[in-house]
Protein backbone atom coordinates (compact mmCIF):
# COMPACT_ATOMS: atom_id res chain seq x y z
CA UNK A 1 0.00 0.00 0.00
CA UNK A 2 1.40 3.51 -0.86
CA UNK A 3 2.00 5.93 1.64
CA UNK A 4 -0.66 8.32 0.22
CA UNK A 5 -3.02 5.75 0.56
CA UNK A 6 -2.14 5.04 3.99
CA UNK A 7 -2.03 8.39 5.20
CA UNK A 8 -5.78 8.88 3.50
CA UNK A 9 -6.73 5.93 5.71
CA UNK A 10 -6.09 7.35 8.63
CA UNK A 11 -7.51 10.81 8.00
CA UNK A 12 -10.63 8.87 7.48
CA UNK A 13 -10.47 6.92 10.16
CA UNK A 14 -9.39 9.93 12.21
CA UNK A 15 -12.79 11.79 11.84
CA UNK A 16 -14.32 8.84 13.24
CA UNK A 17 -12.43 9.32 16.58
CA UNK A 18 -14.95 10.64 18.96
CA UNK A 19 -13.38 13.84 20.31
CA UNK A 20 -14.02 16.22 22.79
CA UNK A 21 -13.72 19.97 21.06
CA UNK A 22 -13.56 21.43 25.10
CA UNK A 23 -10.63 23.50 25.99
CA UNK A 24 -8.82 20.97 27.39
CA UNK A 25 -8.55 19.53 23.37
CA UNK A 26 -7.80 22.39 22.26
CA UNK A 27 -3.88 23.51 21.12
CA UNK A 28 -2.98 26.60 20.08
CA UNK A 29 -5.90 27.75 18.52
CA UNK A 30 -7.61 24.55 16.99
CA UNK A 31 -8.52 21.30 18.14
CA UNK A 32 -5.76 18.24 19.28
CA UNK A 33 -8.06 16.20 16.42
CA UNK A 34 -7.38 18.88 13.67
CA UNK A 35 -3.58 18.95 15.07
CA UNK A 36 -3.28 15.63 14.20
CA UNK A 37 -4.84 15.53 10.92
CA UNK A 38 -2.10 18.21 9.82
CA UNK A 39 0.67 16.31 11.65
CA UNK A 40 -0.52 12.95 9.45
CA UNK A 41 -0.28 14.89 6.20
CA UNK A 42 3.55 15.81 7.04
CA UNK A 43 4.96 12.52 8.75
CA UNK A 44 1.73 10.10 8.36
CA UNK A 45 4.41 7.68 6.41
CA UNK A 46 7.03 7.51 9.20
CA UNK A 47 7.28 4.76 11.63
CA UNK A 48 4.96 3.56 13.84
CA UNK A 49 2.17 5.87 12.18
CA UNK A 50 2.71 3.06 9.43
CA UNK A 51 2.56 0.07 11.46
CA UNK A 52 -0.63 -2.02 11.64
CA UNK A 53 0.14 -2.62 15.69
CA UNK A 54 -1.95 0.38 16.47
CA UNK A 55 -4.97 1.52 15.31
CA UNK A 56 -5.25 5.62 14.47
CA UNK A 57 -7.33 6.00 17.86
CA UNK A 58 -4.44 4.61 19.81
CA UNK A 59 -1.90 6.43 18.22
CA UNK A 60 -4.30 9.55 18.63
CA UNK A 61 -4.17 9.20 22.23
CA UNK A 62 -0.19 8.68 21.97
CA UNK A 63 0.42 11.71 19.74
CA UNK A 64 -2.57 13.64 22.23
CA UNK A 65 -0.29 12.92 25.49
CA UNK A 66 3.14 13.65 23.78
CA UNK A 67 1.51 17.25 22.86
CA UNK A 68 0.70 17.86 25.96
CA UNK A 69 3.88 17.38 27.48
CA UNK A 70 5.35 19.78 24.71
CA UNK A 71 3.25 22.48 25.26
CA UNK A 72 3.45 22.39 29.31
CA UNK A 73 7.62 22.11 28.53
CA UNK A 74 7.49 24.67 26.04
CA UNK A 75 5.72 27.12 28.78
CA UNK A 76 8.61 26.62 31.40
CA UNK A 77 11.03 29.04 29.78
CA UNK A 78 13.65 26.33 29.35
CA UNK A 79 16.90 26.97 27.18
CA UNK A 80 15.39 24.88 24.40
CA UNK A 81 11.95 24.31 22.68
CA UNK A 82 10.28 21.07 22.06
CA UNK A 83 7.70 20.23 18.58
CA UNK A 84 5.50 17.55 17.46
CA UNK A 85 7.84 15.96 14.98
CA UNK A 86 8.27 12.84 13.20
CA UNK A 87 8.32 10.88 16.36
CA UNK A 88 4.95 12.36 18.27
CA UNK A 89 3.24 9.26 17.79
CA UNK A 90 5.41 6.51 19.20
CA UNK A 91 5.79 6.00 23.26
CA UNK A 92 9.28 6.68 24.79
CA UNK A 93 9.58 2.22 24.47
CA UNK A 94 9.07 2.42 20.50
CA UNK A 95 11.37 5.20 20.37
CA UNK A 96 13.90 3.72 21.92
CA UNK A 97 13.79 0.86 20.02
CA UNK A 98 13.93 2.30 16.70
CA UNK A 99 16.60 4.93 17.86
CA UNK A 100 18.80 3.75 20.84
CA UNK A 101 22.19 3.54 20.50
CA UNK A 102 25.09 1.94 22.34
CA UNK A 103 23.61 -0.85 24.88
CA UNK A 104 27.32 -2.49 26.56
CA UNK A 105 28.97 -1.65 29.67
CA UNK A 106 30.71 1.22 29.50
CA UNK A 107 33.25 -0.97 31.84
CA UNK A 108 34.06 -2.52 29.03
CA UNK A 109 35.30 -0.05 26.70
CA UNK A 110 39.32 0.59 27.31
CA UNK A 111 40.11 3.76 28.09
CA UNK A 112 43.95 5.23 27.90
CA UNK A 113 44.34 9.06 27.91
CA UNK A 114 47.99 8.99 27.75
CA UNK A 115 48.54 11.11 24.24
CA UNK A 116 45.01 13.19 25.09
CA UNK A 117 46.36 17.15 25.30
CA UNK A 118 43.79 19.01 27.47
CA UNK A 119 45.26 22.62 26.79
CA UNK A 120 42.94 24.72 25.64
CA UNK A 121 45.34 27.57 25.61
CA UNK A 122 45.47 27.91 21.62
CA UNK A 123 41.74 26.61 21.08
CA UNK A 124 39.43 29.48 19.10
CA UNK A 125 37.10 30.68 21.33
CA UNK A 126 34.30 29.33 18.82
CA UNK A 127 34.56 26.71 15.94
CA UNK A 128 31.74 25.30 13.27
CA UNK A 129 33.68 22.52 11.62
CA UNK A 130 30.49 22.68 8.82
CA UNK A 131 31.90 26.22 7.65
CA UNK A 132 35.21 24.87 6.88
CA UNK A 133 33.62 22.65 4.51
CA UNK A 134 34.36 19.48 6.89
CA UNK A 135 30.95 18.00 7.44
CA UNK A 136 28.67 16.08 5.42
CA UNK A 137 25.29 15.73 5.42
CA UNK A 138 23.15 14.37 8.17
CA UNK A 139 21.93 11.21 8.10
CA UNK A 140 19.60 9.01 9.18
CA UNK A 141 20.04 5.76 10.93
CA UNK A 142 16.67 4.87 10.01
CA UNK A 143 15.65 1.30 11.94
CA UNK A 144 18.63 -0.13 13.19
CA UNK A 145 20.39 0.93 16.09
CA UNK A 146 23.76 1.95 14.61
CA UNK A 147 24.32 5.63 15.86
CA UNK A 148 27.70 4.20 16.64
CA UNK A 149 28.01 3.48 13.07
CA UNK A 150 26.90 6.87 11.80
CA UNK A 151 29.46 9.27 14.60
CA UNK A 152 32.38 6.98 13.23
CA UNK A 153 31.87 7.82 9.99
CA UNK A 154 31.27 11.49 10.23
CA UNK A 155 34.50 11.61 12.20
CA UNK A 156 36.22 9.80 9.58
CA UNK A 157 34.91 12.20 6.87
CA UNK A 158 35.59 15.14 8.97
CA UNK A 159 39.41 13.75 8.94
CA UNK A 160 39.03 12.85 5.55
CA UNK A 161 38.58 16.52 4.35
CA UNK A 162 40.89 18.16 7.04
CA UNK A 163 43.57 16.33 5.31
CA UNK A 164 42.79 15.67 1.61
CA UNK A 165 40.05 18.86 0.88
CA UNK A 166 37.59 16.52 -0.03
CA UNK A 167 34.35 15.73 1.32
CA UNK A 168 33.10 12.06 0.82
CA UNK A 169 29.93 10.45 1.57
CA UNK A 170 31.72 7.34 3.52
CA UNK A 171 29.48 4.28 4.09
CA UNK A 172 28.26 3.35 7.14
CA UNK A 173 26.62 0.31 5.52
CA UNK A 174 29.86 -1.38 5.49
CA UNK A 175 30.70 -0.84 9.12
CA UNK A 176 26.92 -2.50 10.23
CA UNK A 177 27.74 -5.32 7.52
CA UNK A 178 31.52 -6.12 8.26
CA UNK A 179 32.71 -4.88 11.54
CA UNK A 180 32.33 -8.46 13.24
CA UNK A 181 33.51 -6.44 16.27
CA UNK A 182 30.35 -4.30 17.04
CA UNK A 183 27.18 -5.52 16.62
CA UNK A 184 25.52 -4.54 13.64
CA UNK A 185 21.49 -3.19 14.15
CA UNK A 186 21.62 -4.31 17.36
CA UNK A 187 22.86 -1.27 19.23
CA UNK A 188 25.61 -3.05 20.31
CA UNK A 189 28.48 -1.29 18.95
CA UNK A 190 31.17 1.98 19.48
CA UNK A 191 33.32 4.35 17.46
CA UNK A 192 36.41 3.22 18.63
CA UNK A 193 36.12 -0.61 17.11
CA UNK A 194 34.84 0.70 14.46
CA UNK A 195 37.96 3.11 13.84
CA UNK A 196 39.55 -0.32 14.56
CA UNK A 197 37.93 -2.19 11.97
CA UNK A 198 38.67 0.61 9.63
CA UNK A 199 42.72 0.80 10.24
CA UNK A 200 42.82 -3.16 10.24
CA UNK A 201 40.96 -2.82 6.45
CA UNK A 202 42.82 -0.42 5.05
CA UNK A 203 40.09 1.91 5.13
CA UNK A 204 36.21 2.67 4.14
CA UNK A 205 34.75 2.69 0.68
CA UNK A 206 31.51 5.73 -0.71
CA UNK A 207 28.35 5.47 0.08
CA UNK A 208 27.58 5.25 -3.03
CA UNK A 209 29.77 2.25 -3.45
CA UNK A 210 28.01 0.25 -0.51
CA UNK A 211 24.88 2.29 0.15
CA UNK A 212 22.22 2.20 3.55
CA UNK A 213 20.08 -0.94 3.60
CA UNK A 214 17.13 0.03 5.05
CA UNK A 215 16.17 -1.52 8.60
CA UNK A 216 19.03 -4.43 8.27
CA UNK A 217 22.08 -5.77 8.24
CA UNK A 218 23.07 -7.33 4.70
CA UNK A 219 25.64 -9.57 3.34
CA UNK A 220 29.06 -8.03 3.97
CA UNK A 221 30.46 -6.95 0.35
CA UNK A 222 34.29 -7.40 -0.03
CA UNK A 223 36.93 -5.80 -2.63
CA UNK A 224 35.46 -2.41 -2.55
CA UNK A 225 37.62 0.25 -3.93
CA UNK A 226 38.47 2.46 -0.62
CA UNK A 227 38.04 5.84 -0.35
CA UNK A 228 39.47 6.80 2.77
CA UNK A 229 42.06 5.76 5.33
CA UNK A 230 43.25 5.93 8.77
CA UNK A 231 45.59 5.09 10.98
CA UNK A 232 44.07 4.69 13.98
CA UNK A 233 42.33 6.81 16.82
CA UNK A 234 42.91 8.78 19.49
CA UNK A 235 41.05 8.36 23.14
CA UNK A 236 39.93 12.05 24.63
CA UNK A 237 40.69 12.72 28.14
CA UNK A 238 37.50 12.79 30.18
CA UNK A 239 36.77 16.69 30.51
CA UNK A 240 35.30 19.13 28.41
CA UNK A 241 38.73 21.00 28.32
CA UNK A 242 40.26 18.03 26.79
CA UNK A 243 36.86 17.67 24.43
CA UNK A 244 37.54 20.94 23.55
CA UNK A 245 40.95 20.58 22.84
CA UNK A 246 40.17 17.76 20.45
CA UNK A 247 37.41 19.69 18.59
CA UNK A 248 39.85 22.12 17.92
CA UNK A 249 41.74 20.02 15.33
CA UNK A 250 38.45 18.23 13.87
CA UNK A 251 35.27 16.43 14.26
CA UNK A 252 34.88 13.97 17.41
CA UNK A 253 32.70 10.84 18.32
CA UNK A 254 31.09 11.35 21.73
CA UNK A 255 28.49 9.36 23.94
CA UNK A 256 25.84 11.06 25.95
CA UNK A 257 23.43 9.26 28.43
CA UNK A 258 20.66 8.53 26.62
CA UNK A 259 18.59 7.52 29.28
CA UNK A 260 17.87 11.24 29.79
CA UNK A 261 19.21 12.98 25.62
CA UNK A 262 16.32 10.68 24.34
CA UNK A 263 13.74 11.34 26.26
CA UNK A 264 14.19 14.83 26.22
CA UNK A 265 16.12 15.42 22.89
CA UNK A 266 13.14 13.19 20.56
CA UNK A 267 11.30 16.04 20.60
CA UNK A 268 13.88 18.57 20.08
CA UNK A 269 13.18 22.34 18.02
CA UNK A 270 15.62 24.60 18.55
CA UNK A 271 17.88 26.15 21.24
CA UNK A 272 20.70 24.63 23.76
CA UNK A 273 19.53 21.35 25.18
CA UNK A 274 20.87 20.39 28.85
CA UNK A 275 20.30 17.34 30.59
CA UNK A 276 20.00 16.71 34.30
CA UNK A 277 22.76 14.11 34.42
CA UNK A 278 26.21 14.37 34.01
CA UNK A 279 27.31 10.97 34.58
CA UNK A 280 26.42 8.13 32.41
CA UNK A 281 28.19 5.84 34.63
CA UNK A 282 25.63 5.46 37.15
CA UNK A 283 23.48 3.76 34.19
CA UNK A 284 24.07 -0.25 32.96
CA UNK A 285 22.72 0.81 29.76
CA UNK A 286 21.39 3.25 27.55
CA UNK A 287 24.18 5.76 25.61
CA UNK A 288 23.48 7.48 22.24
CA UNK A 289 26.82 7.93 19.91
CA UNK A 290 26.80 11.52 18.58
CA UNK A 291 29.58 13.72 16.77
CA UNK A 292 30.74 16.97 18.08
CA UNK A 293 31.54 19.23 15.05
CA UNK A 294 32.08 22.79 16.55
CA UNK A 295 31.40 24.69 19.41
CA UNK A 296 30.37 28.39 20.96
CA UNK A 297 28.56 30.65 22.88
CA UNK A 298 24.62 32.32 22.01
CA UNK A 299 25.71 35.14 24.59
CA UNK A 300 24.17 33.21 27.66
CA UNK A 301 25.61 30.00 27.12
CA UNK A 302 28.52 27.75 25.75
CA UNK A 303 27.33 24.97 23.87
CA UNK A 304 28.81 22.29 21.82
CA UNK A 305 27.49 21.72 18.10
CA UNK A 306 26.49 18.33 17.71
CA UNK A 307 25.98 16.14 14.60
CA UNK A 308 23.06 13.51 15.43
CA UNK A 309 21.97 10.45 13.05
CA UNK A 310 17.73 11.07 12.93
CA UNK A 311 17.68 12.99 9.82
CA UNK A 312 18.07 16.30 8.54
CA UNK A 313 14.05 16.90 9.05
CA UNK A 314 14.60 16.20 13.16
CA UNK A 315 14.36 20.02 14.86
CA UNK A 316 14.28 23.30 13.23
CA UNK A 317 18.32 23.53 13.04
CA UNK A 318 18.66 20.91 10.12
CA UNK A 319 19.30 17.65 12.38
CA UNK A 320 21.97 19.29 14.52
CA UNK A 321 21.44 19.90 18.38
CA UNK A 322 23.30 22.54 20.37
CA UNK A 323 24.24 20.82 23.88
CA UNK A 324 25.37 23.13 26.91
CA UNK A 325 29.11 23.27 28.10
CA UNK A 326 30.89 24.44 30.61
CA UNK A 327 28.14 23.25 33.25
CA UNK A 328 29.42 23.89 36.52
CA UNK A 329 27.92 21.10 38.17
CA UNK A 330 28.82 18.79 35.95
CA UNK A 331 32.73 18.82 37.30
CA UNK A 332 34.18 18.37 33.84
CA UNK A 333 32.13 15.45 32.62
CA UNK A 334 29.69 17.64 30.68
CA UNK A 335 25.82 18.20 30.32
CA UNK A 336 24.90 14.02 29.27
CA UNK A 337 28.26 13.24 29.70
CA UNK A 338 29.37 14.41 26.61
CA UNK A 339 33.02 14.70 27.96
CA UNK A 340 33.45 10.97 29.06
CA UNK A 341 33.69 9.02 26.80
CA UNK A 342 35.06 10.53 22.93
CA UNK A 343 37.23 9.59 20.30
CA UNK A 344 38.64 10.41 16.87
CA UNK A 345 40.69 9.12 14.05
CA UNK A 346 43.91 10.32 12.73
Amino acid sequence: MSSSIMISGFLVLLMMVNVSYSSSNTVEGFSIAKRYKKWLARHGNYLPSNMSKWDVKDRFQIYKQNVKFIIEFNSQNHSYTMTDNKFADMTADEFKALMGGFGGDRESVHRNFENSSCDVTTAPLSLDWRKKGAVGAVKHQLTCATCWAFSAVAAVEGLTQIKTGKLLSLSEQQLIDCDIGNGGCNGLGNPEKAFEYIERNGGLTTSANYPNVKNANSMCKNNLEIAATINGYEEVGASENCLLNAVAKQPVSVFVASKYFDDNSRFYKSGIFKCHTCNFSEYKVGVHVVTVVGYGNDGEHDYWIVKNSWGDDWGKESGYIRIQRNVDECNGYGTCGIAQIASYPY
